[in-house]
């Protein structure tokens, strides 16, 4: 059985214990509560549980009535505490009414702790990957508690969260435990003083590139609200590598940039240089020079060829480094140690080729991708991998991939050639129509699941995660046969 499954029935145990342990201090904090103010002995207030679901939590009330109307953290001498609450709050005691929440299964014992419902955001404006936290039941005290409480930023204490759901076994709890006592009894940490240091949640919205030196198929994708037009300049070794896949090599050329950023108003150029060689930085130069907003280097494996390319770069535009060699992320550690990284992508085509796979995604169900994405969104760098076709089409359906995006953080996508093949549509207005029903339906569906909880996109993981598998083995078998 697993230890979620146990940890419920220890909840329930324990909870009925400490109830009945500590009834007898129940009685004599209420009394205390009580002659000292006039009002009810129990704070009652709605917080965010399991799922983003509204449970009423259980407090001795700690201060006079109505001070929630002067905000519910305590300042410095302020003179709403009372007394009593004071100590209560000191010790912690405050919060033992929770014992009823955990036996009715609204809480547990350790958790992330449960928010408020409007602060720091209400529900539907965390991002996917932080209402991971919600996939528990909230507890008393966490690991975010015993990190830092209220001294952390809450971007930080919902990472904290997340590495609890992530690591959650008994011996993770025992830890958090002994922590959590160790704390109380030196009274570290306990007091609620001031709001909570906070950043606010960006709404998520995917950023969409197209590649194409075009000028009437950028401008068209442009209106239809593709955010990145990707001039392509990488040709070096890419014919070895790639020759016998169905893939296009772009063959751009550095005039390219000019050109169209001379037609853009909105959309963002990001250029795709060749890996680091003896013209790099006349080829960097050059582009920056006709109007590249961010340049990406593809195909490096060590820290070196990132500092070189950072510093030929010299901060002028944006940077995004393309990891997509097995060197790269075994050294990703120390290349992401680099300042001067304003984004990541993740190559999945020259990567799964480098792993010897058959099929790019694999990459998604093995767990290389999350594990990256894990340390690019520690390092607070926005990142992005691999591309999508429209909704409903392609081997792997977009809506799994874009759901994908979501639960991991990603937030950039490149439009695939199965998108809009303007090598095969010729007339314009075609193109146009394709673009605009494309990103529409994109768009759409965005909206639609930026409303799910993460239970779902955990769901469409395992999904993707066999699809995936069934796709990898027919194509290992079709190659065996061949």
């Amino acid at each position: 059985m697993e230890y979620k499954r146990i940890k419920r029935y220890f909840d329930i145990i324990f909870s009925l214990l400490g109830l009945v342990i500590l009834l007898p201090l129940f009685v004599v904090i209420s009394i205390a509560v009580r002659l000292e103010s006039k009002g009810p002995i129990i704070y009652k207030q709605p917080r965010l549980g399991l799922n983003g679901r509204v449970f009423t939590m259980y407090k001795f009330r700690s201060m006079i009535i109505g001070a929630e109307k002067e905000g519910v953290y305590e300042k410095k001498g302020d003179n709403r505490v009372t007394n009593v609450g004071k100590f209560i709050r000191l010790t912690s005691i405050d919060e033992l009414p929770q014992l009823i929440n955990i036996f009715k299964g609204d809480m547990s014992f350790i958790g992330p702790r449960p928010p408020l419902t409007y602060h720091p955001w209400k529900f539907n404006e965390y991002t996917i990957m932080q209402r991971k936290r919600f996939s528990v039941l909230p507890g008393i005290t966490g690991w975010a508690q015993v990190n830092g409480r209220k001294d952390l930023d809450w971007n930080i204490r919902i990472e904290l969260d997340n590495e609890y759901v992530n690591k959650i076994s008994f011996l993770f709890d025992i830890k958090i435990l002994l922590l959590t006592l160790i704390k109380g009894l030196t009274m570290s940490n306990n007091l609620n003083i001031e709001e909570t240091v906070k950043s606010k949640a960006e709404k998520m919205s995917l950023k969409l590139m197209y590649i194409t030196n075009d000028e009437a198929i950028a401008k068209i994708a442009e209106n239809s609200g593709v955010d990145w037009i990707f001039i392509d300049l990488e040709i070096i070794g890419k014919e070895k590598r790639q020759g016998h896949l169905d893939t296009v090599i772009s063959h751009h050329e550095r005039e390219d940039v000019k050109k169209i950023k001379n037609i853009l108003s909105q959309a963002k150029i990001i250029v795709r240089v060749n890996p680091i060689h003896p013209d790099s930085e006349n080829e960097i130069n050059q582009i920056i020079e006709y109007g590249a907003d961010i340049i990406m280097l593809p195909y490096f494996k060590t820290q070196k060829e990132v500092e070189y390319f950072i510093r030929l770069v010299g901060g002028r535009v944006k940077t995004c480094l393309l990891c997509e060699t097995p060197e790269a992320v075994e050294n990703i550690d120390s290349i992401l140690s680099v300042s001067g990284i304003d984004y990541m992508y993740i190559g999945l085509n020259d990567l799964h080729l480098g792993y010897k796979m058959n099929f790019m995604f694999y990459l998604l169900a093995d767990g290389t991708v999350e594990s990256l994405c894990d340390k690019f969104r520690a390092k607070g760098i926005p990142f992005g991998f691999g591309g999508i076709a429209r909704l409903k089409h392609g081997t792997l359906p977009a809506e799994y991939i874009i759901r994908e995006f979501y639960r991991l953080g990603s937030s950039m996508v490149i439009l695939s050639r199965s998108f809009c093949n303007a090598n095969e549509i010729l007339q314009y207005d075609m193109i146009e129509k394709v673009f605009k029903e494309g990103v529409l339906e994109i768009r759409t569906f965005e909206e639609k699941i930026l409303t799910k909880d993460y239970s779902y996109f955990a769901k469409n993981q395992r999904i993707l995660k066999k699809k995936v598998i069934q796709i990898e083995n027919i194509l290992k078998r079709q190659k065996e046969i061949i």
